[in-house]
């Protein structure tokens, strides 16, 4: 298809020019070998949408872009102009052996125990809301319900679409259905926890511990139970041992 502007090289210097790649190279890789044919960076964005942004990020086309330009000088993917309707010449691109190979290597080499990073900025305002304005936080919560909701209804669309195209018995494409399967479960967890969560804020109201309290104490216990203090037993420890 056309002529890609991709030099063959050597696999060992490929390898270890590639070790250097940060995990959206492998990202873009991932896109172009699902795909399984040429894409333009407008494609891959679209594609990522659709799928890298319910669990990894869905990077902008500027920065899928640049990331297409560093694989095609390692030799990972090739880049063709061709025709396209809204301007004169685009370029696709496509995962070349070399780069299957090298994506293949990395999936081997991933570290068992490499840490999953959760930075979730919403949660982060809940967990300091009483520095702040409590309603604020509430219409927070209403508005991360309703992208939870709507990300819900992306997923759904995009199972019916594949079904309509025939795409939901692709053997290859078994391990993408699965995540997308896993991800529409969590986003449905995340929905439950997030009304929950916001039931608690509005419903249960707390007055902050003062900053030389500690945390809380695990059971709450009486406070007239000095008489049983006396003889080591308190009153609840006649009947159940514990209160709470």
């Amino acid at each position: 298809m056309g002529t890609g502007r991709v030099a063959r090289r050597d696999a060992a210097v490929v390898r270890r020019d590639a070790a250097g790649l940060p995990p959206t190279s492998y990202a873009v890789l991932g896109l172009l070998a699902v795909a399984d044919l040429p894409m333009s960076a407008v494609e891959l964005k679209t594609r990522a949408e659709f799928s890298l942004r319910f669990f990894y990020w869905a990077p902008a086309v500027s920065h899928i872009r640049k990331e297409l330009t560093r694989l095609a000088e390692l030799g990972l993917v090739t880049a063709t102009e061709v025709p396209a309707p809204r301007v004169r010449r685009t370029l696709v691109h496509e995962i070349t052996d070399a780069g299957r190979t090298v994506l293949r290597n990395w999936l081997d080499d991933l570290p068992d125990d490499e840490p999953v990073v959760l930075k979730d900025p919403v949660l982060l305002r809940v967990w300091l809301g009483a520095q702040g304005d409590p309603d604020r936080i509430v219409r927070l919560l209403d508005q991360h319900l309703e992208r939870t909701r709507a990300a819900i209804d992306d997923l759904q669309w995009g199972r019916r679409r594949a079904r309509e195209m025939g795409l939901d018995n692709v053997p290859r494409l078994r391990h993408s259905r699965a995540v997308g399967d896993y991800v529409l479960r969590r986003l449905y967890a995340e929905l439950a926890n997030l009304t929950q969560l916001r039931d608690e804020i509005t419903c249960r109201p707390t007055e902050p511990r003062p900053p030389t309290a500690g945390p809380p104490p695990l059971h709450e216990y009486d406070d007239d139970d000095d008489d049983g203090d006396r003889d080591g037993t308190s009153r609840s420890d006649e009947h159940t041992g514990t209160r709470g």
